[in-house]
């Protein structure tokens, strides 16, 4: 079986090594029943019989091996004991018919190997005849990648914990890696030392590049102290040996294992106390050439380079310096895990781009880019984080100089290239705080934050974002929508606005959101996307959009009215006459959530639409955000549309005031004035009705008032023949609740 290398991330280590054990059992119980029918060589059988070779070649993207067992009437795939199904009772009635215990699948087996084993374990044999044994004809046919019951198939199950595949546990291939490689350092420092081929030897049959890719995590997760600790006991026990081989053998595995401190984040720690150690005389002399000689050297190198071109900095009438020289130093410093004192030389560069001297901002800028420009940030950074947190904090008391905009860029790039958008964002934050939008126009504070954010405003800087935010989960898409509407300029605007139709409703969603916080930068975008015809071309005689289009305009008027900024009244309300009418009554709830005078107004222009629905919508919503001013314009609505009236004299009423009042006494008192308004297309009782609720919403005394002067006004006849009436109902209603 070949494989292509794995390509490590932490989706592959996140694979399921249980769901993969179950998906196996069940193709190979599958396969086997075909094969038992048809025959190795019948087209269905062969097809069958490729489908658990797939997941036997998935399983051994990860591992070398795959065994198989039974053990007291259980299955065991990977060493995880199976969910019972019809599947496993398939498969182990197989392997107990054969006397089978232990089966051992390697890696290079091949389709062929695989299909004569599927085909000889199907076929029932006279087991007594020991030239019929499964074993016996593996060796016949050579096949040497697939071991039944021999020594190194039962150890192989034996020695390794077993776990039960019908209990929630984690089995990501990560967990397994991790706990095969245990926690013994000194096992550890041997992982390092070892050639990858000889991983097996220690107990791991897992893919090398995995194994390699997670023992810095392993060895990041072990106490600082546990290290040093270990160092020390074996550096005494060097000290105390005697035995020229013996003595050898302490300093090789120290060696090993002061090598594994590369992959701990707090290495510093770890070696400086060493250090301490070696400088007492605490530590034997062939210990402290080991670690002491080889870090002096490097210290000497570094430290006097990096002083004297620091030194040249400050002394700019001295002769000049070689960059290329302080660049090897810088990466020697980070190789050799002195991060504490890179951190402090990348701030104190970055800090020395305030200098009064053009000439030493200068130098310091190129300093200061060639040492951002080998941290990595998986295992330095705490540096990078240092000189993220060095900006902010310059930002946040106006310190920067012009020259930070090539810092904050180079900053940012390493950020994307890693998918640290958790530190981009704050970065990105920070430099938006200096900027302000004053009637309509943004200002900046400061030119290195423009101009940083003329660098970020790219469009191939935006499309990796929304890429990424796309494919991101919530946390990590939480952080790229803070960088977003924290650059908030129309380009970002105008590229969300292509995906607000994604088929995905996260995403969807998520477009919407940072929309709406952009602000004027939204409301250029789809006022231009609104007034497009095209948008709005539709077949003739066709009143709808289409689907696309609909859903295009839908999102361009429901980010208008998130904005809630009076401006976008302006593109609606070339469109409150369109004829379909899911736009103009998107446009109603657009204008409600705006509010204001200008949405109030169009909203009273909709009241007059010939869809009812949208006039009454248009009408209640003008009610909401509408002001006493409006009375006259929702009189006149009343007027010109009976059919309207009741719900026009009820909004009167929730807008107030003098000439509110004033109107609904008249409808009580004025029978002409009622008589109009109803125009015989409207009951006079309805209006009446909405009057007297209105001024009871109104609520000031001289509102009851009135409403008790009509109940008054009434003959002995009228209370009497319309006693059960809306009217009276109402007169009561409110009557009594004063």
């Amino acid at each position: 079986m070949k494989n292509s290398a794995t390509t490590i991330n932490e989706s592959t280590i996140a694979t399921s090594l249980n769901e993969l054990a179950h998906a196996l059992v069940r193709e190979l119980a599958m396969a086997a029943r075909k094969v038992g029918i048809y025959g190795s060589s019948h087209p269905m059988a062969v097809k069958a019989v490729e489908k658990p070779f797939l997941v036997f070649n998935h399983i051994f993207r990860f591992k070398r091996y795959v065994n198989i067992n039974v053990s007291k009437g259980n299955l065991l795939v990977l060493n995880i004991r199976l969910k019972d199904s019809v599947f496993n009772e398939e498969i182990i009635a197989l392997m107990q018919t054969l006397d089978i215990s232990a089966i051992l699948f390697e890696k290079c087996m091949t389709a062929s190997e695989f299909s004569k084993f599927l085909n000889r374990i199907v076929k029932r044999v006279d087991r007594s005849d020991h030239s019929n044994l499964l074993g016996h004809y593996l060796r016949e046919n050579r096949i040497d990648t697939i071991e039944v019951n021999t020594e190194k198939a039962i150890k192989f199950f034996e020695e390794q914990k077993q776990l039960r595949g019908d209990f929630e546990a984690d089995f990501s291939v990560k967990h397994f890696v991790l706990e095969r490689m245990g926690a013994d350092l000194e096992s550890l420092a041997r992982l390092q030392s070892v050639e990858p081929s000889e991983y097996e030897t220690l107990g791991i049959d897992f893919a090398p590049e995995i194994v390699e890719y997670l023992l810095p995590e392993k060895v990041a997760s072990i106490p600082p102290a546990e290290i040093r600790n270990k160092l020390l006991d074996l550096a005494a026990a060097v000290e105390t040996e005697s035995d020229a081989g013996c003595r050898g053998q302490l300093v090789g595995r120290y060696r090993a294992l002061y090598r594994l401190c590369d992959f701990h984040g707090e290495r510093d720690l770890i070696i400086e106390n060493l250090q301490e150690q070696i400088q007492s005389g605490e530590v034997p002399d062939d210990i402290a050439r080991e670690v002491a000689t080889p870090t002096t050297i490097i210290k000497c190198e570094v430290s006097g380079l990096i002083d004297e071109v620091l030194d040249q900095l400050l002394h700019i009438d001295r002769p000049g310096y070689s960059v290329d020289d302080f660049t090897d130093a810088f990466v020697r410093l980070l190789r050799t895990g002195q991060r504490g004192r890179a951190a402090s030389i990348v701030v104190d560069l970055i800090g020395k781009l305030e200098a009064p001297e053009p000439a030493v901002r200068q130098r310091a800028l190129d300093l200061a880019v060639r040492s951002i420009v080998p941290i990595d940030l998986a295992t330095d950074d705490t540096i990078f984080l240092k000189t993220v947190e060095f900006v902010i904090d310059r930002l946040e008391v106006h310190e920067e100089t012009y020259e930070y905009s090539e810092i904050i860029w180079h900053q940012v790039e390493k950020c994307l290239l890693a998918g640290r958008f958790d530190l981009m964002a704050r970065l990105t934050e920070a430099m938006a705080r200096r900027r302000s939008i004053v009637d309509s126009v943004t200002i900046y504070d400061s030119m290195a934050v423009k101009h940083s954010f003329g660098n970020i405003n790219r469009g191939e800087v935006i499309n990796v974002l929304i890429d990424e935010m796309i494919q991101r989960d919530r946390s990590e898409a939480r952080d790229i929508q803070r960088i977003l509407v924290a650059i908030g300029s129309e380009e970002v605007a105008l590229a969300l606005a292509h995906i607000i139709t994604h088929p995905v409703r996260q995403v969807r969603q998520q477009s919407l959101k940072i929309l709406a916080e952009l602000g004027k930068a939204s409301l250029k975008v789809f006022t231009k996307m609104l007034g497009n015809e095209a948008l709005f071309e539709r077949d003739e005689g066709r009143r709808e959009l289409s689907d696309n289009k609909w859903y295009a305009v839908r999102n361009c008027i429901f980010v208008l009215g998130s904005l809630k900024d009076p401006e976008g009244v302006v593109p609606m309300r070339l469109r409150i006459g369109d004829s379909d009418v899911r736009v103009r009554r998107e446009i109603v709830s657009a204008l409600e959530k705006i509010g204001g005078e200008e949405a109030a107004d169009l909203l009273i222009v909709m009241a007059d639409d010939n869809d009812r629905e949208i006039a009454e919508r248009a009408i209640i919503a003008a009610g909401l955000v509408g002001s006493p001013d409006m009375v006259p314009l929702f009189i006149d609505v009343a007027r010109r549309n009976p059919l309207l009236a009741p719900r026009c004299v009820s909004l009167v009423g929730n807008l107030g005031g003098e000439e509110a009042r004033a109107y609904l006494m008249r409808l009580l008192t004025e029978e002409d004035e009622l008589s109009g308004l109803a125009a015989g297309r409207t009951s006079k009782d309805d209006l009446r009705v909405a009057a007297i609720k209105a001024l009871s919403h109104i609520g000031d005394a001289e509102s009851l008032s009135s409403i008790e002067s009509f109940r008054n006004s009434m003959s002995a006849t009228q209370k009497i023949l319309f006693k059960n009436s809306a009217v009276n109902k109402v007169l009561s209603e409110v009557l009594n609740r004063r």
